[in-house]
């Protein structure tokens, strides 16, 4: 399992709740161990860098569309399989077919390599979409781009290979009218990140970049019907 966490149960729900599945990375959840206190100083469960799991991007959203709906909400989780490639994501997805999300949230493109190249990215993460809404349940998808801290371009893209990640999943989503947003932006705002003891959950997106990130999405999810 990847993140340090093995398949969760989702929430309680008498039958009444909307539904979220999150596809993603330690952005979305990391677990803890005695190895993450003392060598990340990371000792709790949240999107890493969130300082509590009420603060994670995860939970703000779910709240927001809880909101919204005047419903409430579960959420599920899907971290398992590597690092958190695409790839291995859409080979562990049978461990959430399960889960019977209304909604699919992906978070991902932080862990792609290069060596592997952009026509596999985009097969990979095209099959991730299909497969998703080839559950039973039938879900919406959205989704964000990945989180970098590299340079960005005069137009605030992101350079290198982290800025073919986001346009090829950027390409992939719109192609199946998947809702997509960089956050690249996000990304390039000092105050969003630099929480924590360690330069590794430094890195990662903090309290106000997590609130960033559920702002994002929940515009992301309010466009979902539109589609």
């Amino acid at each position: 399992m990847s993140q340090l966490d093995p398949v969760l149960n989702c929430g309680p729900d008498d039958g009444q709740a909307y539904r979220i599945l999150f596809i993603g990375d330690s952005i979305t959840l990391h677990g803890f161990n005695d190895w993450t206190i003392q060598h990340l100083g990371w000792s709790h469960l949240s999107g890493m860098a969130a300082s509590s799991r009420q603060s994670d991007y995860a939970s703000l959203l779910s709240s927001k569309i809880s909101g919204a709906r005047g419903q409430p909400t579960v959420a599920c989780y899907h971290t398992a399989g590597g690092n958190g490639t695409v790839a291995q994501r859409l080979q562990a997805l049978g461990t959430v077919i399960s889960t019977e999300p209304n909604l699919v949230v992906i978070q991902l493109g932080e862990h792609e390599e290069p060596a592997r190249g952009a026509q596999r990215l985009y097969e990979d993460y095209k099959k991730l979409i299909d497969a998703v809404r080839a559950m039973p349940s039938q879900p919406s998808v959205i989704a964000v781009g990945p989180w970098s801290l590299t340079l960005q371009d005069s137009a605030g893209h992101y350079n290198g290979w982290t800025g073919v990640v986001d346009q090829t999943m950027a390409a992939v989503a719109a192609q199946e009218r998947a809702p997509y947003a960089s956050v690249a932006d996000i990304a390039a705002i000092p105050a969003a990140h630099g929480a924590g003891t360690s330069e590794g959950v430094r890195w990662h997106p903090n309290d106000y970049g997590q609130r960033l990130y559920a702002e994002r999405l929940f515009a992301l999810y309010q466009h979902v019907n539109a589609w």
